[in-house]
């Protein structure tokens, strides 16, 4: 019997299965595809690889602006997805070593839990008894009506595709949807997003949203929201979609169609038998990762909250840390949302609309890029940060970049939004210069109403 057997190999399965190796337990893992889950081969990895790519391009061909002259630039499409498998496969390979240097045995196989103590190697037959087991298999692109088209992409496809689209048609203006849109845009596709809610980053301040959505037009993104797509058909130049905008019907067209409404966490069946208790979006888990059934936990996506690697990461540390017998509870409070558009988008905390929900009295401070000595130096003026306190205590609630490097920047904002410090205590800390962190330091003497640099 070993201590601990976890039951996928993505972000969350693997980092708790070397955090409970270095803690002293025996450790065995199954996966039944590649190492690394959807984060490095179907996701986080290829498309930021991608929006490399682009961004690059995109510098390239702004060069006069900085004194430089790039002349015949191209894009070889091929090459630029060769490149991203080739970064996949070193990160992948990475995650194998960690495994055989942390000594953890992996199964290449779909694995079934028989019972609390008893999961089935589907590949060979085989039965691992554990002492405890760890659920982390995953989540997987949702598809509904009328998007059933099995040439429809999903992101699960589009890693996949060898050749660039003319034209393509998104469907969903969340994360996967507006950073697919910057990178086809970038590289002269014609992209549409098509989004049901009122603005794009549906979850999101609409500020931040309207600003996103000026710069993605910018570039020749067509942008419908508030539409319903109604039906899907074939023609010979590729898909027709009829929505309802505002009760009106409209059209849109492209030669390939991109479905990024989210994700489904995957659940198997015999979970239900087992008596772990499920909700409609995936399994219930307490503080501590652990399900309705004593000796079984959860983490990442199979939870469908949060579908973020760097979370699940977290919850397997939190998961192996109690099986190995340290108290320790999952906090989600300063949980940092990363969009990689260009500029990038960071948001830790409340949203202002969550703050208005509530009826917490709060203070805000902007500062806009375009006022960044640092950002003035690369040519940047689109963007701002955005700083949100408590009214009477100035309690730093929540933070919001859509700057250069935002993605990098955030950390600021997770250690001041979870160690509940207040603006004054932020603005002690001194900023160097000139860099972008600066934006924080000026939105937040922005918010008590001390702005040096406005």
């Amino acid at each position: 019997m070993v201590d601990l057997m976890v039951i996928g190999g993505g972000p969350g399965g693997y980092v708790a299965a070397i955090k409970a190796a270095q803690l002293g337990l025996s450790v065995v893992l199954a996966e039944q595809a590649a190492m690394g889950g959807a984060c490095t081969n179907a996701g986080c990895i290829p498309t930021k690889t991608m929006l490399a790519s682009s961004r690059l391009l995109t510098r390239m061909q702004e060069a006069q602006k900085f004194g430089l002259h790039a002349e015949a630039i191209t894009l070889d499409f091929a090459a630029v997805m060769s490149h991203k498998d080739q970064v996949v496969l070193r990160l992948r390979k990475g995650i194998e070593y960690l495994m055989k240097k942390n000594r953890i045995q992996v199964y290449t196989s779909h694995a079934t839990l028989r019972d609390p103590t008893h999961v089935v190697l589907d590949a060979t037959g085989e039965v691992v008894e554990a002492r405890n087991i760890i659920l982390a298999t995953g989540s997987a692109p949702a598809r509904f009506s009328p998007f059933t088209d099995p040439g429809i992409w999903t992101s699960d496809d589009l890693f996949h595709i060898s050749d660039q689209p003319k034209t393509l048609v998104i469907i969903g203006g969340g994360v996967i949807g507006v950073e697919m849109a910057t990178f086809f845009s970038a590289i002269g596709t014609e992209v549409t997003i098509i989004e049901l809610m009122p603005h794009i980053l549906p979850t999101e301040d609409e500020d931040l949203a309207q600003t996103l959505k000026a710069t993605l037009q910018k570039r020749g993104v067509h942008i419908v929201t508030g539409a319903r797509t109604q039906a899907v058909t074939t023609d010979s130049a590729g898909y027709q979609l009829t929505l309802e905008v505002n009760a009106k019907t409209q059209e849109a067209h492209g030669q390939h169609v991109l479905l990024s409404i989210g994700r489904k966490a995957v659940i198997g069946r015999e979970l239900a038998v087992l008596g772990i208790a499920t909700s409609s979006k995936g399994i219930v888990v307490d503080d501590h990762m652990r399900t309705s059934l004593p000796g079984i936990y959860a983490v990442g996506d199979v939870k469908g909250t949060f579908m973020l690697a760097h979370v699940a990461e977290r919850e397997g540390v939190v998961a192996a840390e109690n099986i190995a017998g340290h108290e320790t509870r999952m906090e989600y409070a300063a949980v940092p949302s990363v969009v990689f558009t260009d500029p990038e988008i960071s948001i830790v905390g409340k949203r202002e609309a969550e703050l208005r929900a509530e009826g917490t009295p709060y203070r805000v401070g902007t500062f806009p890029v375009s006022a960044s000595g640092k950002a003035r130096t690369m040519e940047e003026s689109v963007g701002f940060a955005k700083v949100l306190i408590h009214a009477e205590t100035h309690r730093v609630l929540g933070m919001a970049l859509y700057c250069p490097e935002a993605t990098d920047l955030a950390v600021e904002s997770v250690l001041a939004v979870q160690l509940g410090l207040t603006a004054e205590q932020l603005l002690e800390a001194i900023h160097p210069h000139p860099t972008m962190t600066e934006m924080v330091l000026e939105a937040t003497e922005a918010s008590i109403g001390l702005p040096l640099q406005m």
